[in-house]
């Protein structure tokens, strides 16, 4: 028998695990190991930082779990992409999307975003203290769009990236406290849900039917989804289709690297031995030379850096899975239509796998050393065959914004107590992330 939470009493234990999922894995994994019972009165519910357990539902025995409850709400605004899809039709959409994330494709979009980058670091004001948070994520979005999908009018950007949050935003809320959906309805928070997304909708598809129209459509995300065919059948993706795929790599894609960049310029704020190591390298593999995509691929320990803050600060910090039919995990019955809540925060700080887990220490992604980690004890992007398909991308522009912004800036956060998180789609931090910026000077 494995190990079981039941908290206080048996209806507030699963309170205690929907108000942080995230500390609360961590500290139960440590407490009573890395597969456990949550008690819950609604339905059976298991929490899992072992790799075994992690490979068993994503790898070995994956089509026997589809995607829990939380899914279908994103489907609200994202449809039926590649995050919420399921079974053949999401296996057909892969296979489809696949080539707009190989290398010759990502060394393009590079060529598209650099610039822009560079501009970017340039027009950022220095001296004054600011949300890092919200700045990162609305570079990640203006990336996103003028190199995945060739935007270009500035209202564009800010219309697309306003509703699509103000859609999350909702859909977090009905996720989190499905008991006040009924009141959604009447306060006219859903009407506002749906006419945010009415007008996402209607620029996608603008832009889709300009594609189409176009007879040299730009080399971006949304022409190559027009022009994927399907090999076995030579089927196109209608504009639905694409719409929902376009969506679902936005609004996954800014918001991971926003978040992911955010907590790690969070870190290296305390290590300034660290960033002096990035500098070094920047200095002697690009200089002060606009980087080519070889030169940003060739960062490996500002790589690491990255690594080394999504190990601690994960995106995508957990991963659900219901079960389909009736299985068994190390032993354990898992009946139909359970839980099981893959805490990936929790797996990797997971004191049986790391030294010091707690710790920001880079060097743990050495080349020398990362390929002692155990498989499935580290992924800040997912694992099995539905690992997130543009990993590349977002490490790509990761590096590039973290290379050209430590090079010419230092970054100082500007609150006396630690950040906090909060736990919606992706981890984000809480209240914001106040810092402020100065242009760093070689020898002072």
């Amino acid at each position: 028998m494995i190990p079981v939470y039941k908290g206080k009493n048996y209806f507030t234990s699963g309170l205690a695990f929907l108000k942080d999922p995230v500390q609360f894995t961590i500290d139960q994994g440590r407490e009573l190991g890395d597969f456990y019972e949550i008690k819950t009165p609604f339905r059976k519910i298991f929490a899992a930082t072992s790799p075994a357990v992690i490979k068993h539902v994503l790898v070995t025995n994956h089509r026997n779990y589809i995607k829990s409850p939380a899914y279908k709400e994103l489907k609200l605004a994202l449809g039926n992409g590649l995050i919420t899809s399921e079974g053949d039709f999401w296996m057909r959409q892969r296979r489809l999307a696949q080539p707009a994330f190989y290398k010759k494709t990502l060394e393009d979009l590079f060529n598209k975003m650099v610039d822009y980058v560079v501009d970017a670091c340039d027009e950022l004001e220095t001296e004054t203290q600011f949300d890092l948070s919200q700045y990162m994520m609305k570079l990640t979005s203006d990336i996103a769009l003028r190199s995945l999908f060739s935007f270009e009018d500035n209202a564009d950007i800010e219309k697309m990236y306003d509703k699509i949050g103000e859609t999350q935003a909702y859909i977090m809320d009905r996720t989190l406290f499905p008991y006040l959906r009924w009141f959604y309805h009447l306060n006219g928070r859903h009407r506002g849900f749906l006419k945010a997304k009415k007008d996402f909708d209607e620029m996608a598809y603008h832009f889709i039917d300009l594609h189409r129209k176009n007879e040299n459509p730009p080399a971006d995300f949304i022409t190559m989804l027009l022009q994927a065919e399907d090999a076995e059948t030579g089927e196109r993706m209608n504009d639905v289709q694409v719409r929902d795929e376009a969506i679902t790599i936005f609004a996954a894609g800014h918001e991971t690297s926003s978040n992911a960049l955010t907590w790690t310029y969070y870190l290296l704020s305390q290590h300034p031995e660290i960033v002096e190591k990035i500098r070094a390298e920047v200095d002697a593999v690009i200089g002060d030379r606009k980087p080519t995509f070889s030169e940003i691929m060739r960062l490996t320990y500002t790589k690491q850096v990255i690594d080394e803050g999504m190990r601690l600060y994960p995106p995508a910090y957990a991963v659900g899975r219901e079960a389909a039919v009736d299985d068994e995990i190390l032993g354990e019955k898992i009946p139909k239509k359970s839980i099981v809540f893959l805490s990936i925060a929790a797996a990797h700080r997971n004191e049986k796998i790391w030294d010091n887990p707690d710790d920001f220490n880079p060097d743990r992604f050495h080349p020398d050393k990362v390929k002692s980690i155990p498989k499935f004890a580290y992924m800040p992007f997912g694992a099995g065959p539905r690992m997130c398909i543009g990993n590349h991308f977002a490490y790509m522009e990761m590096q590039l914004l973290l290379a050209m912004m430590v090079r010419k800036f230092d970054f100082k956060y500007e609150r006396d107590q630690p950040a906090k998180y909060e736990t919606l789609v992706t981890l984000r931090p809480k209240d914001g992330m106040p810092f402020s910026v100065s242009n760093f000077s070689v020898g002072r």
